[in-house]
């Protein structure tokens, strides 16, 4: 009985003691007294998260707090090199030792099997490339005129041979982080394809095969799969910016499978809603900022995104309430603003010049049946589409585009197309703004925020000049931020569904 009581206790006591930090002993024979550093490989960047004296090629990393489970790196000093790369999951008391002269090959690994396995899976993996890499070199050493086809045979060999060892490690170690790291640098493997009606593979079931089987036996619920130097970050960045179909819908749809798969992981659930957001946000395909806004509502207004502190909360979500009556799909929001024949009547009133606000509403107010006759609505502009150009006199891009844009206008009208351009000067210099507008013929609706009702900034997300949006004939959102020459093109797309009046 009281053997059985001490052995309980020993077990107890020594696994109290590896949950109550790490020790990393190092000896990598023929290096000088130095310090070296650990490193840790966290989504696309490395980070030095220890320091260590090196005596007689001894060193010893220790720590009371575990350390996060995933690849590490034994840096040199003068952080330029790296010895040798080291995955730490569970087991955080181990010892390596090596030798400078091949670090992998004659590496002794005590009290962890993960880098056991992970020393062997490195030795096979560096020794076959190195015979693809003599053997290429051996083959345009000797110029043999069949070289380029006796290099692709030989490394079509090789490339199958290796392929075979992974898998064979995959089925005898399914849940092993090293077969994580396998999946992580593989593609997917798409079995035969059933054909389709047409008697031809079936490239949509393909499709489908690939996308569903993307992340298997990838655990995204498991921080150590974050920690893996960039080989996580290119793969989830290769499925959300290649392989997902680049439709707000469907990224949508998957990005949410892809956060629920984190489980209560809050590492990972953190790095893939950071990412997905910045992505979305910054992305320059029209269309995409419908699933920034989709995951500041789901995120961020929710008070999800942990990581965010109160002032950063906020500006995340004002930026949300600007874009989101601005998604494609939206009605335009309104504006009264003032032509060019309204211009006088405001200059007279004085109301170009007002810094004030509150002498403005003053204004306003004593003179607002007058001004109300003045207002030119964008929702009242009669046209199958209706080009919306925010633009500046003094914009030296706006001086070329809005030329170019004159000279589309003019062609579309000649062949009877039913478009209507509804142009907002976005400063107050009105004598520049008509001098430009003469000089340049033009005849479309000229208009500017004279009264000074519509904040352009955040009511159309105006920081920059100049910004276009298409819209239909019921004020929809078609098509934004585009350029002069691609406003034709997604007219005659959109007009293949709905055909333009003439």
């Amino acid at each position: 009985m009281k053997k059985t009581i001490s052995t309980l206790f020993l077990i107890s006591t020594f696994a109290f003691s590896q949950a109550q930090g790490y020790e990393i002993k190092v000896n990598i024979k023929g290096i000088k007294d130095s310090v070296c550093y650990l490193l840790r490989y966290k989504w696309d960047t490395p980070y030095i998260i220890d320091t260590a004296k090196v005596k007689k090629g001894t060193m010893v990393f220790t720590g009371k707090t575990p350390l996060e489970k995933g690849l590490y790196a034994i840096l040199r000093q003068n952080k330029g090199f790296i010895y040798f790369d080291l995955p730490i999951t569970e087991n955080q008391k181990f010892a390596i030792s090596t030798d400078t002269s091949d670090m992998y090959k004659k590496m002794v690994v005590t009290g962890s099997p993960t880098n056991e396995d992970f020393k062997e899976f490195v030795t096979v993996m560096s020794s076959r490339y190195k015979e693809a890499y003599d053997y290429e070199k051996n083959i345009k050493e000797r110029k043999d005129p069949d070289s380029t086809k006796l290099i692709r045979e030989k490394k079509t060999k090789i490339f199958e041979e290796v392929k075979k060892y992974q898998k064979d490690y995959l089925e005898k170690k399914p849940k092993s982080y090293i077969s994580t790291l396998i999946r992580l640098q593989n593609d997917v493997e798409i079995p035969p394809a059933p054909k389709a009606s047409n008697g031809r593979k079936d490239s949509i079931w393909e499709f489908n095969y690939y996308v569903q089987h993307y992340w298997d036996g990838i655990p995204l619920n498991d921080e150590s799969t974050l920690n893996t130097n960039k080989l996580f970050y290119s793969k989830l960045k290769t499925y959300y910016e290649k392989t997902l179909v680049q439709a707000p819908d469907s990224l949508i749809k998957y990005s949410d499978w892809l956060v629920s798969q984190t489980g209560t992981n809050k590492e990972m659930f953190k790095y893939i809603v950071y990412y997905l957001t910045y992505t979305s946000e910054s992305s320059k395909i029209m269309g995409h900022d419908a699933v920034f806004v989709h995951f500041i509502n789901k995120y961020y207004r929710t008070g999800k995104a942990y990581w965010m502190d109160e002032n950063q909360t906020k500006k995340i979500i004002e930026r949300g309430d600007i874009l989101e009556p601005l998604l494609l799909g939206k009605k335009a929001p309104e504006m009264d603003m003032i032509d060019t024949t309204g211009a006088k009547t405001i200059k007279a009133l004085g109301m170009d010049t007002i810094t004030n606000s509150e002498r403005l509403t003053t204004v306003f107010t004593n003179n607002y049946s007058t001004l109300q006759k003045l207002f030119v609505p964008l929702h009242k502009v009669k046209a199958d589409y209706t080009i919306v150009v925010f633009w500046d006199v003094d914009c030296g891009h706006c001086q070329k585009e809005i030329p170019l844009l004159k000279e589309l206008y003019d062609k579309m009208k000649k062949e009877g197309k039913s478009v209507e351009v509804y142009s907002v000067y976005t400063h107050f210099e009105t004598d520049k703004w008509k001098k430009f507008i003469r000089e340049h013929k033009l005849n479309w609706i000229n208009i500017y925020n004279g009264v000074h009702l519509v904040d352009l900034k955040t009511k159309f997300d105006i920081y920059s000049t100049p910004v276009i949006y298409l819209l239909d004939k019921d004020k929809t959102i078609k098509a934004k931020r585009i350029s002069v020459d691609q406003i034709e093109g997604i007219i005659d797309n959109l007009s293949k569904t709905v055909p333009i009046k003439k």
